[in-house]
Parts: structure tokens; sequence; C-alpha cells
């Protein structure tokens, strides 16, 4: 993938055509805002592939686009006052990120891959010109607004409190809700323990403690969770 400077979004080489979203995109808020926005936004639609580890934009780039998740996952990060990078959220497949530059010309976080990631594109000014002729997509957006409001404010109730056991927990039952197969994408214990404002060797033995008790296993890049045995620990039952 080719760089654009340090501020600039970087474009994934497999860029194609996609007049359709996927299903995942579909069935999300994201599908709403599609349907609604009639066809010229849907004309502008595209997807992509983007490699692990790949920089999808840098905080305080010029942005154009909003994305949504077809598969995979991705983080998004801050610089603290220090300049180090923290970790602010964890988004996957069905979620949506880049809406503030509906109202801003440039993007808040850095958001990076975690793993192989498949993304659903919409430029921003089809939107918004959609959106100025169509109060139901504007209801809609509102409401995708408030998903991202629900989800910052979960990582501070919820991922930043309590013992480091009830934590990683709470992390790995967000991450696996809605999955039927009650797994996710894996995480460095880097990526975990700065979201959870953790040490990393805190969170190495914290997954190990779980993987021996058979609460976790890890293969592939995929973690399979027992999530009866992590509810308990999240709610200081176990």
């Amino acid at each position: 993938m080719a760089s654009q400077g340090k501020n600039a979004v970087q474009e994934a080489p497999s860029m194609s055509k996609h007049l359709r979203l996927c299903q995942v995109c579909q069935m999300s808020l994201f599908g709403q805002v599609w349907d609604k926005s009639g066809p010229g936004t849907q004309q502008a639609t595209r997807q992509r592939d983007v490699a692990p580890a790949e920089v999808i934009y840098r905080k305080g780039a010029l942005g154009r686009t909003v994305f949504s998740i077809c598969k995979g996952a991705v983080k998004l990060e801050l610089s603290t006052p220090d300049g180090q990078p923290r970790v602010v959220r964890v988004l996957q497949a069905g979620a949506v990120f880049g809406l503030e530059i509906l109202s801003d010309s440039h993007y808040h976080h850095t958001v990076t891959c975690l793993g192989r990631v498949q993304l659903c594109e919409i430029p921003a000014e089809a939107i918004n010109e959609a959106a100025v002729h169509n109060a139901d997509l504007h209801a809609t957006l509102m409401q995708l607004w408030q998903v991202q409001a629900d989800e910052a404010d979960a990582v501070i109730a919820e991922l930043c409190t309590g013992a480091a056991r009830l934590r990683l927990a709470r992390l790995l039952l967000h991450m696996v809700r809605g999955h039927i197969t009650h797994t996710c994408q894996s995480m460095s214990r880097e990526d975990m323990a700065s979201l959870l404002d953790l040490t990393p060797e805190t969170v190495s033995r914290t997954m190990a403690a779980f993987k021996r008790s058979g609460l976790v296993a890890e293969h592939g890049g995929v973690l399979t969770c027992d999530q009866p045995g992590l509810a308990r620990i999240s709610q200081g039952l176990d």
C-alpha cells in the first residue's frame, strides 16, 4: 500500500466498484443509510480489502469517506499528552467509522486493521447531499452517531474500571457479543493493555490464566470464548 504522506488516507490497490453492500453492512444501520441515500450514493459505494496492520487513515487526515466493516476488526487510537498511542475503541463487522467527516473535514482518530479487513466505503459528500433532502436518512445518521457515543461510554464504564480479570473478561465478552460462534479477532497483548489501561504483562498473565481455565482458546488469530464463564467473572461472581 503506497503512502501519500503522514496525514493522507491510504488507498488499497484492490479497489473495486461495488453497487451492492455486503450482507453484514446491509443488515446494519449503515445499510439503512445506504438504502435511503438514493442511486447517486449507491453508485459511488466501493468495497476493498485491507491488509493486517495497515493504517486506513490517520488522525488529522483530510476525510472524504465513511467506512463500514464487512469482515475483520480495526482499532481506533488517539495520542496521550506525552505522545503515546492509546487504543480507545475496537470495532468489528457491522460497525461504522469516519462519521465525523460528515460535519468536519478531518478524521479524529488513527484507524488500523487488527487483521485482514474488508470494508464498504461511501463518499461523505454523497451522504451529505442525500441527507439534505431526506429526513429519514438524517434521523438514521443520528442513530449511528448515538451508537458511537454509547460505544465510547461503554469503554469508560466497563473496560477501564475494576480488577484486571474483570476488565479483560468484559472486553472479551464485548468482542464476541452477537457472534453465534463465540469467536472474535485476536488482539495483541499491547493493544488489549492500551484499551484496558493495564500493563501488557498483566494482560498476558490474565490471558494465560483464562486459557488454563478453559475460558479462552486462541488459534490462528481467532479467540474462542466461554461466554457463561467470562460473564461470571465480569460480574465478580467467580
